[in-house]
């Protein structure tokens, strides 16, 4: 399995990790994953992935690559970073695996703030929500050396 990992903001704010399989990696390296196919299957192809967000020539090295393969793995992760990735968010990043936390606790810090604040508006002790400065939060993320100083960003009140 790939040691890589391709990390990337969405555009709501949240963080998310592609992990390339090797199948992937390998299909883009040696090709003839499709096989023949009738004239124009391959120009469809290029065109659902179009009508999907993914940039045209994105979608076209995809298809080439499966066809005739001839990737390098950097060149494969390239290839799975603009296609699957590129169109979802913005400052992607080649991470290795072991780079990335073990645990997940702060892959969903948004909904934790938005069940606990339904938890306080049905509670029946009067307490406001919970107004987290995302920007500011974002912007510690970015900064944070190691584990320990992610885990002081969670917000205040939040489980």
């Amino acid at each position: 399995m790939t040691s890589k990992r391709i990390v990337y903001t969405c555009h709501d704010g949240s963080v998310s990790v592609c992990i390339p399989t090797d199948w992937a990696i390998k299909a883009l390296a040696s090709g003839g994953f499709w096989g023949a196919r009738p004239r124009g299957w391959y120009d469809r192809q290029v065109e659902s992935q179009v009508a999907r967000g993914v940039l045209p020539d994105a979608a076209s090295r995809y298809v080439r690559a499966m066809i005739t393969g001839g990737c390098t793995t950097a060149e494969a992760l390239a290839i799975i970073r603009d296609r699957d990735c590129a169109h979802l968010g913005t400052q992607i990043e080649l991470q290795d695996a072991s780079d990335l936390p073990a645990d997940r606790w702060f892959r969903k810090a948004r909904d934790a703030v938005a069940a606990a604040n339904k938890q306080r508006a049905e509670s029946f002790v009067a307490q406001g929500p919970i107004e987290p400065d995302w920007g500011t939060i974002r912007q510690a993320i970015t900064n944070a050396r190691d584990e320990k100083e992610l885990r002081a960003i969670w917000p205040k009140g939040v489980a």
